[in-house]
C-alpha cells in the first residue's frame, strides 16, 4: 500500500522572517510523524518578489523581458532551501527540487503562464526515496526550456496543480485558520467561520486569500482543498458546497512545568517562549537556580523543588531529565493531578510502562513521549497508528551510536569518535548508556509495548555493545547496531545486535546521527521511516509536536 500523501503551500503571508521557516519546519513534520509524505510548495518570503522585481527594473530592458523569470524565481527557490534546512535541523527528512527536475511544464507569456505537464513518476520516486520533497512554487518551464511565471497566485496555483496530478490532498497556508464572514484582524467580536465553502462563494467572500487564477484552476478540475494556518488544526474546505456559518472554538493557552533545562529542555523554552499565543512556561525545576540566572533565566521560573511545580498548576509537565527517579514519581504524581505528561526521558517511560499508560488513560490525560525514542524520526507515532498490523521492526534506535560507528569505519579510533559524539552534543559526559546498549534497549521496550502491546524487561534484550569498539578488517558494508523486535509462532522477541550490512540496506544508509527504520505488516506491507535519531533540535521538535497535539485536544 502507498504511503499517503499531503501537498502543502507555504504562502509569503507566514514566510515573512526567517524563523517562520521553523515553524513552517514543524508544520510539516507534524504531518509526516501522521503518516504521510509530504510536498511542500513555497512562495517567496515576505516582499523579497517585490525587491526582486524592483532590481530587474533598474538594470533590464523596458515592456517584455524573457530573462526576468530567471532572476523573480530566485525568491521562491531561496524560501525552498531555507526550508529544506529547517527540516535538516529537526531532523525530518528533506529534498530540494526545482520545476525542471519535476517537469513542470507551463505554456503561456513569460510572466503569466498556466501549468501543463508534470512528471509525476520522477516526484513519486522522490517522495518514496525521500518522503519529504519541498519546491519552489510560481514557476513552470516554459517553450525552448525556459522557465516562466505563473502570475498572481502562482504558488497556490503551483500546489494545486501538483496536488490534481498525483491525486493528493492540498493545503493552502496561510496567516488565518479558515475563511471568516469578514477579516478576523479587524477591531470587534470575533466573526463567524466557515468549515466548508464552495468555490464561487470563497471568490464573492474572501477573494484576496487565494487569486483567482489558483481558484478558477480548483473549481474546473472540481478540486476540493484546504485552507489554514500553520500549528492550528482548523481548516476551511473550499469545494462545492457551503456550510453554516459558527464561531470558531477558542485557542486555550496551556501552562507547562518543565522539569530539567540542559541541552533539550533549553531548546524547548526558546520554542515554547515564541509560541506565547498557545503555551506559557509556568516554572522550571533545575539543580542548580544559579547556573540558569547567570544565563539569562527569570528567577521566578526556576526552582529546585517538585512541589513548586504543583503549585504552579500546570496544564501540562514536560520531563526532559535523565534516569528512572526521580523521573517515573514525578510524573505519577503530575498524572494523579489530571496533569498530561510529555516526555522525553526513555529510561523513567520505560521502567513505568503499561502501568503508567493506564494510569494516565484513567485519568483522561495525555502520556506523550515521542523524543523518548528515534529523535526525529517517529518511530512511536508509527507504532501507535498500527499496533496489530506490526509482525517485524528493525531500527535504528540510537544516533550517537550510529554516528559513532560511523567514524570508527572510516578508521577513526573508539575514543576519537566517542569524543567528537560529545562535542556535537549527540553523546552525554557519561556515555555508558549509549554505547553499552541500554539507551537502545530501554527504547526497544517502548517499540515493543506500543507496536506489540508486549511488555519486557531490559534483562530479556540480548545487547552488543559498542565500547572500546575496532573493526577487525575493512568493513564489507556498513556496520550498523541495529535493533530488531518480531513475532511469529513462537512468540515476542528482540534484540540489539552489531552488523555488517550490505550498502544496498535501507538501514545501512542512514549516515551519521541519522535513524532508520523498517516496518512489517501481517498482510506483507512494509513501510520505510527515517530522521536524526540524536541531537538537540530533533529532540526538541518531537516534544513540541506532542505539546501542539495536546493543544489540538483543547480547542
Amino acid at each position: 500500500m502507498p504511503v499517503p500523501v499531503i501537498v502543502l503551500n507555504f504562502g509569503h503571508s507566514v514566510l515573512r522572517s526567517l524563523d517562520d521557516y521553523t515553524n513552517a519546519a514543524s508544520e510539516i513534520y507534524r504531518h509526516y510523524r501522521q503518516g504521510q509524505n509530504v510536498v511542500a510548495v513555497t512562495s517567496a518570503q515576505g516582499d523579497q518578489s517585490d525587491i526582486l522585481m524592483a532590481e530587474a527594473r533598474r538594470v533590464g530592458p523596458e515592456g517584455r523581458a524573457k530573462n526576468l523569470p530567471e532572476l523573480i524565481q530566485l525568491g521562491e527557490r531561496r524560501s525552498a532551501a531555507l526550508l529544506a534546512l529547517a527540516l535538516e535541523r529537526i531532523g525530518a527528512p528533506a529534498f530540494v527540487r526545482q520545476a525542471r527536475d519535476l517537469g513542470l511544464k507551463a505554456k503561456g507569456t513569460y510572466t503569466d503562464a498556466e501549468l501543463v505537464g508534470l512528471d509525476t513518476d520522477q516526484l513519486l520516486q522522490d517522495l518514496k526515496d525521500h518522503d519529504i520533497v519541498v519546491m519552489p512554487g510560481y514557476v513552470g518551464i516554459g517553450e525552448k526550456d525556459r522557465p516562466v511565471l505563473l502570475g498572481q497566485g502562482g504558488a497556490d496555483l503551483t500546489a494545486l496543480f501538483v496536488a490534481q496530478q498525483i491525486n493528493a490532498p492540498a493545503l493552502l497556508l496561510k496567516d488565518v485558520d479558515g475563511v471568516y464572514a469578514r477579516d478576523p484582524k479587524q477591531a470587534g467580536d470575533s466573526p463567524e467561520r466557515y468549515t466548508q465553502i464552495s468555490w464561487d462563494d470563497m471568490a464573492k467572500t474572501a477573494g484576496p486569500l487565494i487569486e483567482p487564477k489558483a481558484l478558477g484552476f480548483a473549481k474546473k478540475h472540481e478540486q476540493s482543498f484546504r485552507l489554514g494556518k500553520p500549528g492550528i488544526p482548523l481548516y476551511t474546505e473550499i469545494g462545492p458546497k457551503t456550510a453554516n456559518l459558527s464561531l470558531p472554538p477558542k485557542v486555550k493557552k496551556l501552562r507547562i512545568a518543565m522539569m530539567g533545562c540542559g541541552v533539550v529542555g533549553g531548546g524547548i523554552f526558546r520554542r515554547v517562549e515564541a509560541h506565547k499565543d498557545r503555551f506559557e512556561i509556568a516554572k522550571i525545576m533545575v539543580r542548580n537556580v544559579e547556573k540558569y540566572i547567570d544565563q539569562g533565566y527569570s528567577p521566578d521560573l526556576l526552582t529546585t523543588e517538585f512541589a513548586d511545580l504543583e503549585a504552579s498548576k500546570p496544564d501540562i509537565f514536560v520531563d526532559v531529565s535523565g534516569g528512572i527517579e526521580p523521573a517515573l514519581s514525578h510524573s505519577k504524581a503530575m498524572i494523579a493531578n489530571g496533569v498530561h505528561v510529555v516526555s522525553a526521558n526513555k529510561q523513567a517511560i520505560a521502567a513505568g510502562g503499561r502501568s503508567l499508560v493506564n494510569s494516565a488513560a484513567a485519568k483522561g490525560v495525555q502520556l506523550l513521549f515521542s523524543a523518548s525514542a528515534g529523535g526525529g524520526m517517529p518511530v512511536l507515532e508509527m507504532c501507535k497508528r498500527e499496533l496489530g498490523r506490526i509482525t517485524r521492526v528493525q531500527a535504528l534506535l540510537n544516533g550517537t551510536t550510529n554516528f559513532m560507528l560511523g567514524e570508527i569505519s572510516k578508521g577513526r579510533s573508539y575514543e576519537d569518535a566517542l569524543a567528537e559524539a560529545q562535542e556535537k552534543g549527540f553523546a552525554e559526559a557519561d556515555p555508558s548508556g549509549d554505547v553499552n546498549g541500554a539507551d537502545a534497549a530501554a527504547k526497544i521496550r517502548l517499540v515493543a509495548l506500543l507496536g506489540f502491546d508486549e511488555e519486557i524487561s531490559l534483562e530479556s534484550i540480548p545487547c552488543d555493545t559498542i565500547e572500546n569498539f575496532a573493526p577487525s578488517g575493512p568493513p564489507k558494508g556498513a556496520i550498523k547496531r541495529i535493533a530488531t523486535l518480531w513475532k511469529d509462532s513462537n512468540g515476542f522477541s528482540s534484540r540489539l545486535e552489531l552488523k555488517d550490512l550490505s550498502l544496498n540496506n535501507f538501514i545501512a544508509q542512514a549516515d551519521g546521527e541519522e535513524a532508520h527504520a523498517i516496518f512489517d505488516f501481517d498482510d506483507g506491507d512494509q513501510y520505510r521511516i527515517r530522521g536524526k535519531g540524536a541531537g538537540r533540535w530533533p529532540t526538541t521538535e518531537s516534544v513540541m509536536a506532542d505539546l501542539y497535539d495536546i493543544s489540538a485536544l483543547n480547542l
